[in-house]
């Protein structure tokens, strides 16, 4: 019997899977579920976007590697083999420490999923956001499992089921009290060991006075202290348009559909008045506007 974790996948119209893996891994040695996942990003066919990729590999490794290839001073080989290696970005949301029972959850992400130009996955970066990472978010299908890690002798993979899948879970109150606590070093120290060298980064829409917003192939979304905004932009879309737009506003649902496509129809992270929503349409874009129940920052759009 091996452990159960999620599959996440980008489309949030997309089902979340709850699958076992085959076998039991007890000590990283023989940790085959790292592997397993870099198989299947390495399925995921998109075009790549090289100036964004050669611009991340700078920012990780502090080499232009652009420059040294125009020099000689790197073989076209090398560089094209940098460019098409798959890797899996982990991201350790909560650390194994005695405060946790020694229990980590970590993401795991295509690390090229910027410059594919992937999806944001907005499930995953509200739980993260609700775990007390303001600012973070995910591309593409994503990979969540739990281990179990007392930083001596036992290490070894343990369950992360549906039920888990949730900003009301335990582990996400125990994960945003760890958070407020400890640095972004320990997140490096955490992947390094599990023999990453490229966890995702700590930047400044992370820290704890950012509020977080967000974007999807569909929408993007920003907030104040009272409200949020959620802007629709579509090609063709003219302000005459009203009758081809439908708006549904609940007290915690948003359901947006426009010339019969649907954009929207999720459940809102947060309460809000319903009376006071409103929405605009002017020419490619349509406005919605939702006004917060209570003065509070939403750690995502949507709840998960």
């Amino acid at each position: 019997m091996g452990f159960k974790y999620l599959f996440i996948p980008a489309s949030p119209n997309d089902e979340i899977k709850e699958f076992e893996y085959e076998c039991n891994i007890e000590s990283l040695e023989t940790d085959t579920f790292r592997t397993f996942v870099e198989k299947y990003f390495s399925g995921v066919s998109q075009n790549l976007d090289r100036d964004v990729l050669m611009k991340q590999l700078q920012e990780r490794t502090g080499v232009d590697v652009k420059e040294k290839t125009a020099k000689g001073e790197m073989a076209p080989e090398v560089l094209e083999k940098l460019m098409t290696a798959t890797s899996v970005e982990i991201f350790p949301v909560l650390l194994p420490t005695k405060q946790t029972n020694f229990e980590g959850v970590s993401v795991y992400c295509d690390d090229k999923g910027v410059a594919k130009g992937l999806e944001e996955n907005v499930r995953v970066s509200g739980l993260v956001q609700a775990c007390g990472y303001p600012g973070q978010t995910f591309r593409g299908d994503v990979f969540v499992s739990r281990v179990f890690d007392d930083n001596e002798e036992e290490w070894r993979r343990t369950d992360f089921t549906m039920s888990d899948c949730s900003s009301e879970a335990p582990w996400v109150s125990t994960a945003k009290m760890q958070r407020a606590n400890r640095s972004s070093s320990d997140m490096s120290n955490m992947a390094a060991k599990m023999g990453v060298n490229n966890p995702a980064h700590i930047n400044p829409n992370m820290l704890a006075d950012s509020k977080p917003e967000g974007e999807t192939a569909a929408y993007n979304w920003k907030q104040t202290d009272d409200e949020v905004e959620v802007t629709f932009k579509m090609e063709g879309l003219q302000k005459g348009d009203k009758k081809v737009v439908k708006v549904l506003f609940s007290r915690q649902r948003l359901k947006v559909e426009v010339k019969g496509e649907l954009l929207i129809d999720s459940e809102l992270a947060k309460p809000t008045n319903t009376d006071e929503n409103t929405w605009t349409l002017s020419d490619g874009v349509l406005q919605v506007t939702l006004s917060k129940a209570e003065e509070e920052t939403w750690p995502a759009l949507l709840k998960v």
